[in-house]
């Protein structure tokens, strides 16, 4: 399992470990990142571990500016293949999103988790939520 976050200080972080009973701390800061109860193997992410915001959400973990290029790719080919580079590029899309996991993502700080247990009580992305989120942060 493996938390990415930005720390407080600005340094992204990356932990992995089986057992987050200890404490794990920033690497450029030193700051401690402590609580055994943000998760149970049984229920899953309860809430977030950096922040204790308990918004989060769960999506495929893909790059975006990977999607992207295969997307403008196949557009861009489109004419020159009769529109069949679109139909690849989807074909493509299907396979990556049958095959890839899903990771858990914390919508106050954008904590991301790898290989925890999901569960139902997270959703995918909610544009109100996040919305909620980004407004408090201008404020």
């Amino acid at each position: 399992m493996e938390i990415e976050f930005r720390c407080s200080c600005g340094f992204v972080n990356q932990f992995e470990s089986e057992n987050f009973e200890k404490p794990f701390s920033c690497s450029g800061c030193g700051k401690e990142y402590a609580d055994p109860e943000f998760w149970t193997p049984e229920s899953g992410l309860h809430y977030c571990v950096i922040c204790r915001c308990r918004d989060l959400y769960t999506q495929k973990d893909f790059n975006r500016k990977v999607g992207l290029g295969i997307a403008i790719l196949g557009a861009v080919l489109a004419p020159i293949t009769k529109l069949i580079s679109l139909f690849v590029c989807a074909l493509i899309d299907l396979i990556l999103y049958r095959v890839l996991s899903v990771i858990t993502v914390c919508y106050r700080c954008n904590t991301i988790y790898r290989g925890f247990p999901q569960t139902a009580n997270h959703e995918g992305f909610n544009l109100g939520i996040n919305d909620r989120y980004r407004s408090a942060e201008r404020n």
